[in-house]
């Protein structure tokens, strides 16, 4: 469960037959593994362990990182882990949220508090991520738009709001694709608007992919939407 090198589901399974035999040290190991480390990946990966896990007795602990800790890295993983926990929490959520608004704040930590925010977010911080939805970083408007279009469910304040996205069209870096398209994904996938925007969604994706002289980027969205 503690060695880095193995990857993080098998380290997530060993810990929870840890636990089964009543090993309440299981993940006091693991938070101690994750404060001794100092590098991105080994910290993510382990956030990721933590995460599988899903023990919630970690989730004040994992809160402080996030909004206290010297070291940028665990900040970022403890994002992570702090979206995927389940059942989810308010506490993690407002957290995640004000980790997101804070321009302080690592920018991988603010991206993947907006990317946790899809999975916990709540009503409470729609309003978080609609305020990110301006901001001159392409990268935190592409997440906001993910986080909104996970935990919004159906609120009007967040659909005008990724309406007001889809003529963005910057893409962040990476194997994405535009802001405005991603909006247009979150829209049609919203239970109380998948009548007037799948139509919408599948007639782009056609268009696309029929045009020889479409981006890159363009058909990697329709390719991941299709």
């Amino acid at each position: 469960m503690l060695d880095p090198d193995r990857f993080h589901q098998e380290r997530s399974a060993a810990g929870k037959l840890l636990a089964l035999g009543k090993d309440a040290a299981v993940a006091q190991d693991l938070l101690k593994l994750f404060f001794e480390q100092s590098g991105k990946d080994e910290l993510y990966a382990t956030a990721l362990t933590l995460e599988g896990l899903n023990d919630r007795r970690v989730i004040p602990i994992l809160i402080r990182a996030l909004l206290e800790d010297s070291n940028p890295h665990r900040r970022h993983a403890a994002a992570r882990a702090l979206g995927w926990i389940r059942p989810s929490n308010r506490a993690a959520a407002r957290a995640l949220a004000q980790c997101l608004v804070d321009p302080s704040q690592p920018q991988p930590a603010r991206e993947e508090a907006a990317e946790s925010l899809a999975y916990a977010g709540t009503r409470e911080t729609i309003d978080a991520l609609i305020s990110v939805l301006k901001d001159p970083d392409v990268r935190l408007r592409f997440w906001a738009v993910f986080g909104l279009g996970g935990s919004c469910r159906g609120e009007p304040r967040a659909v005008q709001a990724l309406e007001s996205v889809l003529v963005d069209g910057e893409t962040p870096p990476g194997n994405w694709w535009p802001v405005g398209k991603e909006a247009l994904a979150m829209l049609a996938n919203l239970p109380t608007l998948r009548d007037r925007y799948k139509p919408i969604l599948a007639a782009e994706r056609h268009r696309i992919q029929s045009d020889p002289n479409a981006t890159d980027e363009d058909r990697r969205w329709a390719e991941f939407y299709g």
